[in-house]
């Protein structure tokens, strides 16, 4: 399973697993949380921090940090991998 399918099974989760599951998910939320803040590069939190929480797109993050959209999209794609690392490491 790559960093890919892993956010689509984990977007995948239904309302009713998510009641079940609850637990398991808010120490995956804490394992995110922390792998954002202690393992990624700076350059690499902020637009993890701009592209999922904020919700702003590639284009819009490429002209709000003055980058071409390709490091942009290869900035997500390297952090994605990084945290999917951690968690198969701690979950899988």
């Amino acid at each position: 399973m790559d960093a890919l399918e892993f956010d689509k099974k984990i977007s995948e989760i239904s309302a009713d697993e998510a009641g079940t599951n609850s637990e398991l998910i808010e120490k995956v939320k804490c394992t995110m949380a922390r792998v954002i803040k202690n393992e990624l590069t700076p350059r690499q939190r902020e637009i993890i921090v701009l592209y999922y929480y904020k919700g702003l797109g590639v284009s819009e993050i490429a002209d709000k940090l003055d980058l071409a959209p390709s490091t942009v999209s290869r900035t997500i794609k390297r952090a994605r991998e990084k945290i999917y690392k951690f968690l198969k490491y701690y979950y899988l």
